[in-house]
């Protein structure tokens, strides 16, 4: 027995390795699904590879259209099919001919002259449809134990929901099952691959989200990131604002993320890109992953502070992530991530922002998304810095819109404050894990220079209740101001 590639992108991950081989693989789901280009693609991607493949064909659709169908997709090449590296046989035709049992041995007979690596029976339920439910389970128990003595890697399809095969007979003779389902997510079709059995290999349980696109079907694992426990020497990393260092002591400890939250307009994004510039400064490369704006706003907003994005880019310092929301899935920018950290050794990540993974979750997992990510980046010693936008502009009592504060190593708070009919900006430190911090309120100022903290206790010494949004002057204050000094 032998791993071999599935010939499908990603779906070798989730599978440890790939099929093994000899061994039968059920390939179920409904119409539509992609149960048909699934094995396609993956002959043609094991005849390229030199493996011998054959095709049973048992639907009404000759060779040229199912090839016409194909030939849209990039993996195709019809070169196989002359150098008889894929052999496609027509089963529709000996179907209305013969008695299921009798296919068997059509099927048997082929399969003994050829010896293929691989075999696909596309579909096998067109097979069994004039049979009884005892002859059914004879004729899938007749034609899988054959199939053990051919030492090859044989796909059926078939069409099944997740519920039929609880109760068919295929369900306890074939060694694999993958289901393949399109469901309705908020408002969208959500395609998803999902393991049922896999005898004898490991491999990662749970829905994976898959595309078919010009390429054929990618799929997309379920991040299993784990970890979090920062195993480097602790150190500081300087967040490129010199108030906001003094906050925290020193900095953020390398390897940890960080939440910055508030409403939009306080400085969010631009204390980011004082982190990023820094760490760019020491030739540490960054990444951003903004779901808020493009790569192209993010450069040109960066234009009106002095900074440069494109030479940061054009340098391998930087790189701009720009997964628009609903065109993608949580699980495509945590791959996007790990890819960008293992190409270009990234040493900090701004994920802007955290809200973005809600509207990229369909199953609303978007919060273990972000535990998983945060997981993933402490794991390879990655300063990062969560980005989350509150709803209310004054006053919130909220941290942040949803529950993942307490992953963060550090919480650190812009906000709104209105006094004397002026808004202005707010910062405090609310936790850093393991470290003394500031614990006061300080004033956020925003020039053309980027941002400033004002730290000498100048701005809201005066003032009690700053993050209620509407302050007033600390008691002994408004005593003096009344009657002056006693």
């Amino acid at each position: 027995m032998k791993q071999v590639p599935t010939g499908v992108p990603g779906l070798d991950q989730i599978l440890d390795r790939g099929f093994t081989r000899p061994s039968t693989v059920l390939i179920a789901g409904t119409a539509g699904t992609g149960k048909t280009t699934f094995t396609v693609q993956s002959m043609f991607a094991a005849a390229k590879a030199g493996e011998k493949c054959l095709y049973f064909s048992a639907i009404s659709e000759p060779i040229a259209m199912l090839s016409g169908y194909m030939s849209k997709f990039s993996f195709y090449d019809p070169s196989m099919y002359e150098r008889e590296n894929l052999i496609y046989f027509d089963l529709s035709r000996e179907i209305m001919k013969n008695k299921a049992y009798d296919l068997v041995d059509i099927i048997t007979e082929n399969v003994e002259a050829i010896q293929p690596d691989r075999i696909v029976i596309d579909p096998i339920t067109t097979m069994d449809l004039p049979l009884t439910d005892n002859e059914r389970r004879r004729f899938y128990f007749d034609l899988f134990v054959g199939m053990k003595g051919w030492n090859s890697l044989v796909m059926v399809t078939g069409e099944f929901t997740e519920q039929s095969l609880q109760t068919s007979p295929i369900s306890y003779v074939a060694d694999s099952i993958i289901h393949l389902s399109n469901e309705l997510k908020k408002g969208c079709r959500v395609r998803y691959l999902d393991v049922l059995k896999m005898r004898g290999q490991s491999y990662a349980s749970g829905k994976h989200v898959y595309r078919i696109t010009d390429d054929g079907i990618i799929t997309y694992p379920a991040p299993s990131f784990n970890g979090g426990t920062v195993t480097s020497p602790r150190k500081r990393v300087s967040t490129g604002i010199a108030g906001l260092d003094t906050m925290l002591s020193g900095g953020l400890i390398s390897g940890t993320t960080s939440m910055l939250t508030g409403p939009t307009g306080t400085g969010k994004t631009t204390s980011c890109m004082h982190f990023i510039l820094d760490g760019a400064r020491q030739e540490e490369p960054g990444l951003i992953v903004s779901f808020e704006e493009s790569a192209e706003q993010l450069r040109r907003n960066a234009l009106s502070f002095g900074w440069d994005l494109g030479a940061l880019e054009e340098n391998g310092l930087l790189h701009i992530l720009y997964p628009p929301t609903g065109e993608v899935y949580s699980g495509e920018s945590l791959l996007s991530i790990r890819d960008c950290v293992e190409d270009i050794g990234v040493k900090r990540v701004i994920v802007d922002s955290i809200n973005g993974f809600a509207g990229m979750s369909p199953d609303d997992d978007s919060d273990e998304y972000v535990r998983k990510t945060s997981g993933y980046l402490k794991s390879n010693n990655i300063t990062t810095i969560f980005v989350s936008e509150t709803a209310d502009l004054l006053g919130s009592k909220q941290i942040a819109e949803n529950g993942t504060s307490y992953i963060m190593d550090s919480v650190i708070m812009l906000r709104y404050v209105e006094i004397e009919s002026e808004l202005r900006r707010a910062m405090s430190v609310l936790k850093i894990r393991g470290s003394a911090h500031d614990a006061g309120i300080h004033e956020v100022k925003i020039t053309d220079k980027g941002l400033t903290i004002v730290t000498d206790g100048t701005s809201f010494e005066q003032y009690e209740d700053i993050f209620s949004g509407a302050p007033r002057l600390a008691r002994k204050k408004a005593f003096v101001k009344a009657f002056g000094e006693r």
